[in-house]
């Protein structure tokens, strides 16, 4: 069959007669694509090579300079005046008795309740991981929990909450007796006057405190409190008892307990123990810190001291209504200092093996562990409890028939002391037993040695041995003969009592890092920035400021990643990207490393430890934090100033932000914050002055002639990133606005779209169809059009475009007993094609271009032919919704038409700029195709390419 004019084959609107095109353009993109990949490898490359940098060993590692020291003299032979507090206490006591005319008491008062089975109380810390940790290991073990949870902060009976939220469904779960503290501790400060106020203040006030602390029991699902008053005059003794003796009965109406601490020493001048002894539930002698943190150093609890407390505590009472608490923890004192650090078995442990301590005994007469060590020019003593100086005390308590006994504190114990509670009261121990108990196990527990929050590392671990014995007096003996070595931090850089460093993570950022150093600037100080990678590109003139107005930057990652969920490699990338990009910026690289989130506080877990081992492999020094007032979620300046000044006692480095968010608070808490440091007598300094070094040694500038490929690589590297980075950032807000002004004008012109009145439009039609495989579905389709409401002639065309399957037999299965279906057929040529033969054979003047799966509705020919009634239009888009939404890829698809259809077509008819009259359903008069230049060949779109064509020939589309 002869072809069609429009058959005839014309030039490809792509044609090249001479072949060169595509050759020169292949060279081109394949010269530009090799240069860009070894440009992009060798700026690969950079980031994964760490640059040098050479910091002093003496910066790097401290575990070097812990010496160990053998005093001569035995200070276990000189025990505190305190051992002796005891013995004036049960004079006192019995001679208060006499006066009073009551004489001894023979036999124990009687208890309110039968007695219970032994108490096995545990004191939890607060925001201490590791003391977490222990409670869901141990459980099991205990019966009572008494967590940190309430202060009284004043005598109007105000009171601070801190509870761990977590704890009341745990407990529950374990049938633990949850008891919260209630302490008139606020900070490290004890608030005596608050208890003092309450207990002699006016009865509705004491009602509303009591009301307040039920109201808190009830919420916590707890079984009781556990009050721990201190410090309170003796004057108000009477006042005090009681208030507790009020508080007591409010809380047994409610049917729970109140248990009092008991501190020995002065602190029982204010307790009338016997006069509470009717109303209180449990007395919690509090039997540790026999020289507490501001004494010269000594045992915490020796034998003498602990045994002559439980027996002036315990005689002519009811024993079971006394809990003893047992110390689990230990005191480093630096000679000369103020205040011992509180430190962990595990710390013990960590710093006798680091200064290689040969040995430490414990036996009589403290039976309490020991050594000294030296850490540069500081010498330091420590005394510590383990499961030895736990046993030895366990005894004496069980032997007065105690009602049980208290751990002070969970996380910070010697672990065998679990191994140790079903231990005979005469220590004959099974094999089993004694290898559990002296074998010192290496736990998870990290380790803190030192003081600063400049941070060295050591990932090692190893167990301990130490050999158990029992003395002559039945007391239990052991000699530690090799110290279990934990994971260790190593600190440095504390610098002088008043020297205290400003740091700020995550900028920088335009809004509010200028202002900071406008601050900064106006007060002379300088201050050190951890900056994120990312935004030190975005801002580079702001690093350079930084650096020019003479502060310390640091590495805090390039993108701000949890390392610790960060694979090795990842951890390298981040901190070397981030090192060259300051480099290239500054003429300076950066020592200085601060890991983000919380790890920056102080490492709690070894997946957090392994981020500052990879970094100080990289010859970073990492900075952590000691006083963190959180401003990054804005309490307000006031709040930001008092966490300052709370914890600026323990810490000489304070974490402040200026990006990452709103940091208003920050800004407007800075220039308080430096004026309350300066009334104080401290002086801000950078962290190289807390090192006792050189901004040079922390920030050494980069030499020209070091690494120069590298750097000229990086830098370019940086530069082509940084400006891809803001023509994407350019492009995705222009984009994004044009977007948002095209919906707003499209929904607008939607909404004016007014359909034309019915007209009567009856002419005959031509329906052109081409299929290819359509067997499923080519009958269906022609059932539907057939069926439609149209009253005018109708011609069907269908050409089969080669189909594999019966398609053409369907076709001819329905032409068979409808004659206004005719079949053509073709080998396949493509759509196309197959319309444009179809075009060539009908014989109406209006055709309508219809595909083989399209569906009719009965009234779609009707509403499609309706505008035809107006013969200035020569094309019809119709309306095509998607049958089969069983897939997801169909409902999105149905998305898109729905808009595409009800929207964007409604608009584009107002202003007569439809650009696609659809092939799935649409209707077009012939002789506009045939002025157009009929069906195109060339391109794979063509009633995309009519429809413009029409447009072209000013056909008016509807």
């Amino acid at each position: 069959m002869p072809e069609s004019p429009q058959e005839q084959v014309t030039p490809f609107v792509f044609s090249d007669p001479s072949g060169k095109r595509w050759p020169r353009l292949r060279l081109i993109l394949l010269i530009g694509g090799v240069l860009f990949f070894l440009g992009a490898v060798l700026f690969v490359q950079t980031l994964f090579v760490a640059p040098k940098m050479n910091v002093p060993f003496s910066l790097r590692q401290l575990k070097g300079q812990l010496k160990a020291l053998q005093k001569k003299e035995n200070p276990a032979g000189q025990l505190s005046p305190a051992s002796l507090l005891w013995q004036k206490f049960s004079a006192a006591r019995q001679a208060a008795r006499k006066l009073a005319g009551a004489g001894p008491i023979a036999s124990p008062r009687p208890r309110k309740k039968p007695p219970e089975n032994e108490v096995r109380l545990a004191f939890y810390v607060n925001g201490d991981p590791y003391s977490y940790a222990s409670l869901q290991e141990h459980a099991s073990q205990i019966t009572h929990l008494c967590p940190e949870w309430m202060t009284v902060i004043n005598g109007l009976g105000e009171l601070q909450i801190d509870g761990d939220t977590r704890l009341p469904k745990l407990t529950a779960s374990k049938g633990i007796a949850l008891m919260p503290l209630l302490n008139n501790l606020v900070g490290d400060t004890w608030q005596p006057e608050a208890i003092e106020n309450l207990a002699h203040g006016a009865a509705q006030r004491q009602d509303r405190f009591i009301q307040s602390v039920l109201s808190v029991l009830r919420t916590a699902k707890a079984s009781g409190v556990v009050i721990d008053w201190q410090q309170i005059d003796p004057v108000y003794k009477k006042d005090v008892t009681k208030f507790i003796d009020k508080f007591a009965d409010a809380l047994h109406d409610d049917n729970k307990e109140l248990w009092l601490c008991v501190q020995p020493g002065q602190e029982l001048d204010y307790i009338d123990v016997d006069a509470l002894a009717d109303n209180v539930d449990r007395f919690v002698a509090m039997l540790f810190d026999e020289t507490s943190e501001t004494d010269p150093p000594g045992p915490l609890a020796s034998r003498s001291w602990f045994e002559g407390w439980v027996h002036v505590l315990l005689e002519d009472s009811d024993t079971k209504q006394w809990i003893i608490a047992i110390g689990s923890y230990g005191y480093d004192w630096t000679i000369g200092g103020k205040k011992a650090e509180l430190i962990a078995f595990a710390e013990a442990m960590s710093r006798a093996n680091d200064a290689e301590i040969k040995s430490v005994e414990v036996s009589g007469p403290s039976y309490s562990p020991y050594f000294y060590f030296q850490d540069e020019d500081k010498e330091h003593a420590v005394w510590f409890l383990d499961v030895v100086t736990f046993l030895n005390q366990l005894r004496a308590v069980r032997e007065q028939k105690a009602g049980g006994f208290a751990l002070y504190r969970l996380g910070s114990e010697d672990p065998a002391i679990w191994d140790a509670l079903s231990v005979p009261r005469d220590f004959k121990l099974d094999n089993q037993t004694r290898q559990s108990l002296e074998l010192i196990k290496s736990t998870d527990t990290i380790a803190d040695v030192g003081d600063g929050e400049i941070v060295t590392v050591d990932e090692d671990r190893s167990d301990g041995m130490r050999k158990l014995a029992v003395d002559a007096d039945g007391y239990l003996t052991a000699k530690y003969v090799k110290f279990a070595q934990f994971p260790t931090l190593y600190h440095q850089g504390a610098g002088g009592e008043h020297q205290v460093a400003i740091t700020f993570d995550d900028g920088p950022d335009p809004r509010w890092t200028p202002k900071i150093l406008d601050i900064l600037k106006a007060a002379n100080v300088k201050a050190a920035f951890f900056l994120v990678g990312v935004n030190a590109e975005r801002y580079p003139g702001l690093v350079r400021r930084i650096v020019n107005e003479g502060h310390e930057i640091g590495n805090h990652t390039y993108y701000h990643p949890n390392l610790a969920l960060c694979w090795p490699e990842h951890i390298r990338l981040e901190l070397n990207a981030t090192q060259l990009l300051l480099g290239t910026l500054t003429g300076r690289s950066t020592t200085l490393f601060r890991p983000p989130y919380a790890s920056d506080t102080g490492p709690t877990q070894l997946s957090e430890l392994a981020p500052l081992k990879i970094a100080e492999d990289l010859n970073y020094l990492v900075v952590l934090e000691n006083i963190d007032p959180q401003d990054w979620a804005k309490p307000g300046a006031d709040i930001i100033l008092q966490r300052i000044k709370q914890q600026r006692h323990d810490g000489s480095v304070i974490l402040l932000h200026d990006a990452g968010g709103d940091r208003s608070q920050t800004v407007e808490a800075l220039p308080r914050i430096l004026d309350w440091l300066h009334t104080r007598g401290d002086t801000v300094v950078p962290l190289s002055t807390l090192l006792g070094t050189t901004r040079d040694a922390v920030m050494p500038p980069v030499q020209a002639d070091v690494q120069s490929l590298t750097r000229l690589v990086s830098s370019t590297g940086f530069r082509v990133y940084h400006s891809i980075e803001e023509f994407l950032w350019a492009f995705m807000i222009v984009a994004t606005a044009l977007v948002v002004v095209r919906t707003l004008i499209v929904i607008w012109l939607a909404y004016r779209f007014r359909r034309g009145p019915k007209a009567d439009f009856a002419e005959p039609i031509s329906v052109v169809m081409a299929a290819y495989n359509e067997e499923k579905v080519i009958a269906e389709t022609l059932r539907t059009l057939l069926a439609t409401d149209y009253k005018g002639e109708i011609e069907v065309v269908v050409v089969d475009d080669g189909s594999g399957d019966r398609t053409a037999a369907e076709i001819e299965r329905v032409a068979g007993s409808e004659p206004r279906v005719r079949l053509l057929r073709q080998d396949n040529h493509g759509k196309a094609r197959a319309l444009q033969r179809g075009l060539a054979t009908a014989r109406n003047g209006i055709v309508i271009f219809i595909d083989a799966d399209t569906q009719c509705q009965r009234d779609t020919l009707p509403r499609l032919l309706e505008p035809f009634a107006d013969a200035r239009i020569g094309a019809v888009s119709g309306h095509a919704k998607v049958g089969n939404l069983r897939t997801f890829i169909a409902r999105c698809q149905a998305l898109e038409y729905t808009c595409g259809f009800n929207l964007d077509r409604r608009a584009y008819n107002r202003w007569k700029c439809i650009t696609v009259v659809p092939g799935a359903i649409s209707a077009v008069r012939k002789d506009a195709i045939d002025e157009a230049g009929g069906l195109s060949l060339q391109t794979l779109a063509e009633d995309t390419d009519l429809t413009l064509s029409l447009h072209r020939h000013r056909q008016r589309i509807v």
